[in-house]
This record gives C-alpha cells, sequence and structure tokens, in this order.
C-alpha cells in the first residue's frame, strides 16, 4: 500500500515494497478531505504535500528520515506539533497546504513520473 488513512492518520508508503526506490503519488484523496502527493528517491521518502480541501487538523506519519520542517505553499513555517508514533499534526484550514520536508533540505516539489527499474506484465484495460 502507497499511502494509507486509517483512523485520522495519514501513513506515506506503510507497506512499500523494498524494489520500489522510486515512487511518486499525486493528489491522493485521504479521509478528512486532504490532497496528499508525495515523492521517494533512492528508497527515502524526499518530501509530502498535503492541501487541506475541507479545513481540518490531520495526523501524518511522513517517514522522513531525521528532523523536519513544515512550509505553507508560499516557503513560510508552518506550526506543527508532534503526534504519536513519530507522526506530526498539522492544522490548515480550508485550501491552505503544508510542504514536509526534512529540515534544510530544499527538494524540487514538482512531480515527474518515475521509471520503471524492471519489466513487468501489463495491467489494468487491454490496449
Amino acid at each position: 500500500m502507497v499511502c494509507q488513512s486509517w483512523g485520522g492518520v495519514i501513513r506515506i508508503c506503510p507497506a512499500l515494497p523494498t524494489a520500489w526506490r522510486e515512487l511518486v503519488v499525486h493528489d491522493f484523496r485521504t479521509r478528512g478531505a486532504c490532497l496528499l502527493s508525495a515523492v521517494r528517491e533512492n528508497g527515502r521518502t524526499r518530501w509530502v504535500r498535503l492541501r487541506s480541501e475541507v479545513g481540518a487538523p490531520c495526523v501524518v506519519r511522513h517517514g522522513i528520515e531525521g528532523l523536519v520542517e513544515v512550509r505553507d505553499g508560499r516557503g513560510r513555517q508552518l506550526r506543527w506539533e508532534p503526534a504519536d508514533d513519530g507522526g506530526i499534526r498539522i492544522r490548515l484550514r480550508k485550501g491552505e497546504s503544508a510542504l514536509i520536508t526534512a529540515r534544510g533540505d530544499r527538494p524540487d516539489p514538482r512531480i515527474v513520473p518515475v521509471r520503471p527499474n524492471a519489466p513487468a506484465p501489463r495491467w489494468g484495460l487491454p490496449a
């Protein structure tokens, strides 16, 4: 499972296979009406972005190593507080967004497709 929203906690990559070292998720709708985007590079979560559609606090287990910082859509620091099990609690108003990164890291928050790391059978509807 790439993202999971359970009991009000948003978990990023809770059961991702180790072979999936690169991952992009874009506008995944979570419980609580947040749109979530996230990027993993070299097996590490680089950033997580949440955009609130209704305005409510959310708890995120982001999986980013070390200390984190949270910024709004204009790059200003947002307040957050620690939550249980290594998560953080962010209070967002309707339409606000938060970008979670490792402290001091400034990753490119653009969404770019991930290249496959191995051949795989096609799935979904036939072409």
